[in-house]
């Protein structure tokens, strides 16, 4: 089924999770042993979100920011961020974590997804980040990339996918490599991973974000390589909240079978980058 045809708001998207949801204990986790993770508070409405990161929008603001979030770019951010979460783009929804264990477990040939499937996965995942960030933030390059940096929703999804989907599957790549890690990826994955998200992302929308997705290159860069010194630490935090089936299974097929889509992390981030933009441009209205 195709992502796009199949809309959520995202205040149903926000309500769809609570705090001990397996999903919000991991990512609170991680961004609490990342050095320099961006402080996060959880919130399951707009409401709640302007409350905690906009305290001074008042409710014309908010009413500005929902009929925002039920615009076409916030739909589609939500329709992207699901597609990669689903596997409706055909990647594999658990390579992150995957990786947080066979790092954390020292055993490489336990590694069940090649490195040029994780690979694949990662430039598929940063197209995607670029291409939600273009779509729902206005303005120059430098302005969106400016104001994604800006909001706590943004900082986070970069973040976690420099630590788990480049420095802790990549680790001996970011610390012994020359030049830009994400950049090699791109180039060999990238122009695949634009047509493996034609579906969620509508016709010619791979090809818009090309500017974004450049601009974040250096930075997400720079990421994974200051936190490729603490990948003990950040796998160590990730073990600690996965669902059990997913901890012990021993195959990532067999993780997907007994436990699919346990952990939703790019709805959540996606869901949480939506409004915040939203009430971003309604405070800046």
């Amino acid at each position: 089924m195709n992502a796009a045809s199949t809309p959520r708001t995202v205040e149903s998207a926000l309500a769809a999770f609570n705090e001990t949801d397996a999903t919000v204990r991991l990512l609170w986790s991680l961004f609490g042993a990342i050095p320099g993770a961006p402080a996060v508070s959880f919130y399951t409405s707009l409401d709640e979100a302007r409350m905690l990161v906009f305290p001074d929008l008042d409710d014309a603001g908010l009413e500005r920011a929902r009929m925002l979030a039920a615009q076409p770019p916030a739909q589609k951010a939500l329709a992207v961020a699901d597609a990669i979460d689903t596997g409706d783009v055909g990647i594999s929804v658990f390579t992150g974590v995957r990786s947080a264990l066979t790092f954390l477990f020292g055993d490489k040939a336990k590694a069940l997804d090649t490195d040029a499937q994780q690979g694949a996965d990662a430039a598929l995942k940063m197209v995607a980040i670029a291409w939600m960030a273009h779509t729902l933030i206005p303005g120059s390059v430098p302005e969106k990339v400016a104001r994604l940096r800006a909001l706590p929703s943004g900082e986070a999804l970069l973040t976690y996918y420099a630590a788990v989907e480049l420095a802790l599957p990549f680790a001996d790549d970011v610390v012994a490599g020359t030049g830009s890690l994400l950049s090699r990826l791109l180039d060999r994955y990238g122009a695949s991973s634009k047509g493996r998200l034609q579906g969620a992302l509508g016709e010619g929308g791979e090809a818009v974000a090309d500017g974004m997705l450049d601009a974040l290159v250096g930075p997400v860069d720079a990421m994974a390589r200051a936190l490729s010194a603490h990948t003990q630490t950040i796998a160590t935090a990730a073990q600690k909240w996965l669902p059990p089936a997913l901890a012990t299974a021993g195959t990532v097929a067999g993780a997907v079978a007994t436990t699919a889509d346990a952990l939703p992390i790019y709805r959540l981030l996606g869901a949480r980058l939506a409004a915040e933009v939203c009430l971003q441009e309604a405070s800046a209205s």
